[in-house]
């Protein structure tokens, strides 16, 4: 793998939330991503201060212009008498705060990483577990229309179900979309403040085959871990994704053109729930090897994460 480096419910809660560190995010839309990684959320005039202000604005309307989706379970109980072996503490939410048609793919991302089906829209059942895969905590924000006055940076996310996810959590990973101004066209810039999971998701990365390679430039996918001097590199105590039991999580910025190659059909949210990892039915390229390299490869890194293992990033330059 080349690993470069670049600048780059609730009322219970609310004491413990209180309490905790609030991530830089960054920006990106459907297909068009709306900041790329040389601009910070601090640095784009948003329409609302936070989740509250857009709530209660009348300006955008629950259920027409977007919706929440979320699960968020009683805190584990578990204990572990053996000699030889322990068992994973299973604790790690997966968000997705500008889902929908603001960081297309997002959203679907969210609901396979968690253990959901993602075929599943909104609707009054909830998401059908997958069977074989471990059932997380998740929160997502979904835009139902193409407006990008809808996103809402993650330093100001309020959200009570969104805080009382985190909250609850010992871990959170945050899906996001990018433009990035160079290097190739499918990139993962990986931030955050657990340091931890960042190099178990590098290594997991590195694992499913999302590296760059000289043998099929269509598959080529450059995996960068954020340096601090970083203005997305997502270590902002500010930040939802923080703001779990450790303080800290991972954000994984996903560049428009991986999120698409993920799809046979990328506009709209029914066609990406038909045709994540499958192609259209008519023309097929390589969407199964970036969606499942994808999923499988968070799934893996969080796994490893919660055994309390941390395994050697990739090299950089290597």
């Amino acid at each position: 793998m080349n690993l470069t480096s670049r600048r780059s419910m609730l009322t219970s809660a609310a004491a413990t939330i209180a309490t905790l560190p609030l991530l830089n995010d960054l920006a990106g839309n459907g297909s068009t991503a709306v900041a790329d990684e040389g601009t910070t959320a601090s640095s784009v005039a948003e329409r609302f201060s936070s989740n509250t202000d857009l709530y209660t604005s009348g300006d955008f309307k629950e259920g027409t212009d977007w919706t929440r989706r979320f699960r968020c379970s009683a805190r584990p109980d578990f204990g572990d008498n053996l000699r030889s072996s322990s068992i994973a503490v299973r604790s790690t939410a997966i968000l997705a705060p500008h889902g929908g048609g603001i960081e297309a793919g997002t959203s679907e991302l969210c609901l396979a990483i968690a253990g959901y089906s993602h075929k599943e829209g909104p609707s009054a059942t909830m998401p059908a577990p997958v069977s074989g895969l471990v059932q997380r905590d998740y929160w997502m924000f979904e835009s139902l229309i193409n407006d990008d006055a809808l996103h809402v940076t993650s330093t100001h996310c309020d959200d009570p179900a969104a805080l009382a996810v985190c909250a609850n959590n010992l871990y959170a990973v945050s899906l996001h979309g990018f433009s990035p101004k160079e290097g190739p066209k499918k990139q993962i810039l990986i931030g955050g403040r657990d340091r931890r999971l960042m190099a178990n998701l590098a290594w997991a990365f590195d694992k499913y085959g999302l590296v760059l390679r000289g043998d099929n430039a269509d598959l080529a996918v450059q995996v960068t871990m954020a340096t601090a001097d970083s203005k997305i590199n997502g270590d902002d105590p500010q930040n939802f994704v923080n703001r779990t039991r450790t303080g800290a999580g991972a954000q994984l910025e996903i560049s428009t053109e991986l999120r698409r190659a993920m799809f046979g059909t990328f506009d709209g949210g029914e066609n990406r729930r038909a045709t994540a990892g499958t192609g259209n039915g008519v023309t097929t390229k390589n969407e199964a090897h970036f969606w499942n390299g994808f999923t499988n490869a968070v799934r893996e890194a969080i796994d490893v994460h919660e055994l309390g293992l941390a395994k050697p990033a990739p090299p950089i330059g290597a």
